[in-house]
């Protein structure tokens, strides 16, 4: 099956909930992955953060699709997952939820609070998937045009794993002659590399600036020290923005929460409790 984003007849994606799991007790944190990976990517974070909190680890809807070996629907995009998030956040009967989120759920995550700033009490965003940061900054240059143009290509055609591998090192999560074959999570990124087809959705998705602006929710950005360009310049132009926002930067590159959880969970646990204060 190719990557192609095409209808579904008769689904109704935009409303269900995010598949999730709670465990812990609490105060509400919602945590949002990235793609590839999934939510599996916040098992050990959620084992940990369960011993204060009740923890919900939701999963992407675009990663539950391609698990579940179905086509996106054709209006599938952030505004679907922000709010199949609003969807899961009702279902399980909670008014206000600390919320984090890492790339493409960090950029669902920065839309869910702009939409519903109500709903959250904090919000953490790891080097969040927002493009629209770029053009609102006016920090979008040919190399990140070009970037575009090769996401929207994966959206027509299937995504190989030269594709997958191309991405990989695009999102800094090593160099171009990084045997990534070795890493634990490889054949879990070939079997859902499809996802990679929802990136175009990711441009297409506008927010203000001024709504980023007049957002009270307190913000912590994380973002790694050696991580790609692009990355930290959308990092960079929330910290710049955002009225109520501290910056973690952490050694490594875009998986960096995960390649220093003590440093991270240290930080969001203080986060957090200076937002219930």
């Amino acid at each position: 099956m190719n990557g192609s984003i095409r209808p579904v007849t008769g689904t109704t994606h935009e409303t269900r909930p995010l598949l999730h799991e709670v465990i812990g007790t609490g105060d509400p944190l919602v945590l949002l992955p990235g793609t590839l990976s999934g939510w599996v990517q916040w098992v050990d974070h959620a084992a940990r953060l369960a011993e204060h909190h009740t923890v919900i680890r939701a999963q992407l809807l675009s990663v539950e699709l391609v698990e579940a070996d179905e086509p996106f629907p054709e209006d599938y995009g952030v505004a679907m997952e922000r709010d199949a998030l609003l969807a899961t956040v009702d279902t399980l009967g909670l008014d206000r939820v600390d919320l984090a989120g890492w790339s493409s759920g960090g950029g669902v995550a920065l839309a869910f609070a702009l939409a519903h700033p109500e709903r959250v009490r904090t919000l953490t965003l790891i080097e969040p998937a927002a493009m629209w940061v770029l053009r609102e900054t006016g920090r979008m240059t040919a190399t990140y045009r070009e970037m575009e143009a090769g996401d929207r290509a994966l959206a027509i055609r299937e995504v190989t794993i030269d594709d997958l591998k191309a991405f990989l090192v695009g999102a800094g999560l090593g160099p171009p002659y990084t045997t990534f074959e070795a890493h634990p999570r490889w054949e879990h990124w070939v079997r859902n590399r499809r996802a990679l087809a929802t990136n175009a959705t990711e441009w297409d998705h506008q927010e203000s600036l001024e709504d980023l602006r007049r957002l009270s929710v307190p913000i912590l950005a994380v973002k790694g020290a050696e991580t790609a360009a692009f990355l930290a310049a959308m990092t960079d132009g929330i910290v710049t923005n955002a009225p109520h926002v501290s910056l973690l930067e952490l050694p490594g590159g875009h998986a960096c929460f995960l390649e220093h959880p003590e440093a991270f969970l240290t930080a969001l646990e203080a986060h957090i409790s200076e937002g219930v204060m």
